[in-house]
């Protein structure tokens, strides 16, 4: 459903595919289509709210000793990973995202939700709150880390390459960071 979804929007643009036309390239009902998705839209984000849940996961099974930055890097990396395992999409969707408006309007909400389980993950480790500078400044590294990989693959690079440049990426972030500030004075 995903993949014929994607495709009819990257052949047909996003702006003129339907619903009626996912669901008859993906030989489903719309009962079926509405069931997982909600919404056209819905395509494009159920996977990135899957791997939104997947970062917090990783965030979560982490040691309380662990380095607070080695964690968001390693997270980052195997929630992209397995995403991307699962999807043969899912790094399709970001150039959609780039380039239609529609998409651009719902896309705040989306990574706001991934840039918190970050912030939340440092505050709980500099013992501040998550909305505090350091929390917001240290998810939005990464955020842009993320994206500026996100944007720099093509299509046709390797997906395994496309991990390890986030991996690389997500180091150099880290260490841009390092060392970590203590909490925000009240």
């Amino acid at each position: 459903m995903e993949s014929a979804a994607l495709a009819l929007m990257r052949r047909d643009g996003y702006e003129n595919v339907t619903v009626a036309s996912i669901v008859s390239a993906a030989g489903i009902s719309r009962t079926t289509f509405f069931r997982y998705f909600g919404s056209k839209p819905g395509v494009i984000w159920y996977a990135f709210d899957t791997t939104i849940e997947r970062l917090a996961a990783a965030i979560a099974a982490a040691g309380a000793d662990a380095d607070a930055l080695d964690t968001v890097r390693a997270a980052v990396v195997e929630s992209t990973r397995a995403a991307v395992r699962d999807s043969p999409v899912w790094l399709e969707r970001f150039q959609l995202l780039d380039t239609v408006p529609e998409l651009q309007a719902e896309s705040h909400r989306h990574w706001e939700r991934w840039k918190r389980v970050i912030a939340e993950h440092i505050a709980g480790h500099l013992g501040g709150a998550p909305d505090a500078v350091i929390p917001l400044a240290v998810a939005g590294a990464f955020h842009s880390g993320f994206v500026a990989q996100l944007r720099a693959w093509r299509g046709d690079r390797d997906r395994d390459a496309f991990i390890a440049h986030l991996d690389r990426d997500m180091g150099r972030v880290a260490a841009l960071l390092r060392p970590l500030p203590s909490a925000d004075p009240d």
